[in-house]
């Protein structure tokens, strides 16, 4: 989920399905502001089109293919976007929020990070309205469902109805300790060798 340029002009994105990952440059998206536009708005359509486009599977290392083809992606079967753009605000006048820590249960992810909430909101219930649509989600960190960590991106949008379960909180589930093989005792040669001589001379 890194290496994708950023260019203010040339915005490029990495969706995640749990099966699959497709990164390229989105058709008529060039910020951040647009992609969430264009994922909560059922209008404009329900699907993302890419241009200059990889596949891989979600969990297969190597090489990407490079697709010589756009490569349309569901939007109701994403579960986050990792977009590297700039962020326009259209001149809107933005009140004034707070960022604080959360944690998202996603089959097959856990995603931890930070989301904007306003002031005074109550976190927990700010988050209930967030499981409706697309959201962001900044300084990300992605691990499976065991706790391993997969990546990270600078700002991700997340499928609300991807979650299965979200928490004000910066804990998620760590990953289990590999296990120790115990060790078997093996007497060296020498200590051998010292054993049968004492038996010996006893038995003298």
């Amino acid at each position: 989920m890194n290496g994708l340029p950023r260019h203010a002009t040339d915005a490029r994105m990495e969706t995640v399905t749990s099966t699959f990952v497709a990164a390229g440059r989105p058709n008529g998206i060039h910020d951040l502001g647009r992609l969430l536009e264009q994922l909560n708005n059922p209008v404009l359509g329900d699907q993302i089109e890419l241009h200059e486009a990889t596949l891989r599977p979600l969990y297969r290392g190597g090489r990407p293919l490079d697709v010589d083809a756009p490569v349309v992606v569901r939007r109701d079967q994403l579960i986050f976007c990792n977009f590297e753009g700039p962020y326009f605000t259209r001149g809107i006048v933005q009140p004034v929020r707070t960022s604080a820590p959360v944690l998202l249960l996603a089959p097959p992810f856990q995603i931890r990070g930070t989301m904007s909430f306003a002031l005074e909101a109550d976190r927990t219930a700010a988050l209930r309205t967030e499981l409706h649509r697309f959201f962001v989600v900044r300084d990300a960190l992605v691990f499976d469902a065991e706790g391993n960590e997969l990546g990270e991106g600078d700002q991700i949008v997340v499928n609300g109805g991807a979650v299965q379960m979200i928490s004000a909180t910066a804990l998620h589930i760590p990953a289990l300790p590999a296990r120790v093989a115990p060790a078997t005792h093996r007497a060296s040669p020498v200590a051998d060798d010292e054993t049968d001589a004492d038996e010996a001379s006893r038995a003298a």
